[in-house]
């Protein structure tokens, strides 16, 4: 089993267990879940996202498959900015020639999730800008 463990290219493992946790949180997954999808405990899954156990390759490929993120996403994720879940553009032509592209991948809940954190950040804008006004006057 190759550990990620002192790997140059491979944040701490404390960090890859925030980015992971983060991410689950992303989700609005438990660790129960996680847990479960990758036939562990929730007491060792725990101990994955607090960074206490080292990471195989092949177990952070499958975090990675259940939180629906490449393994480059995940360990690229900087807490603010995240890549968007696996996904796949369909292309296909209708009757009438004309060229439609579909995204696949994102849920329904992944979808309201997404909405209501820009809707939250929206909000966020406008009131620093409100800030930023009464300080200019």
């Amino acid at each position: 089993m190759t550990s990620l463990n002192n790997h140059p290219n491979v944040p701490h493992m404390k960090w890859v267990g925030t980015k992971i946790r983060k991410i689950r949180e992303l989700r609005d997954f438990t660790q129960e879940f996680m847990a479960s999808q990758l036939g562990r405990s929730q007491t060792s899954y725990s101990k994955i996202e607090r960074g206490e156990v080292d990471i195989s390759f092949s177990n952070l490929n499958k975090i990675a498959d259940v939180l629906n993120v490449e393994v480059m996403q995940l360990l690229a994720f900087d807490g603010n900015t995240f890549a968007p879940a696996k996904s796949a553009i369909v292309s296909t032509t209708t009757k009438e020639g004309s060229n439609v592209l579909f995204q696949v991948g994102l849920s329904e809940r992944e979808r309201e999730l997404y909405e209501r954190k820009i809707q939250a950040m929206q909000e966020e804008i406008l009131f620093l800008r409100s800030l930023i006004r009464d300080k200019s006057c």
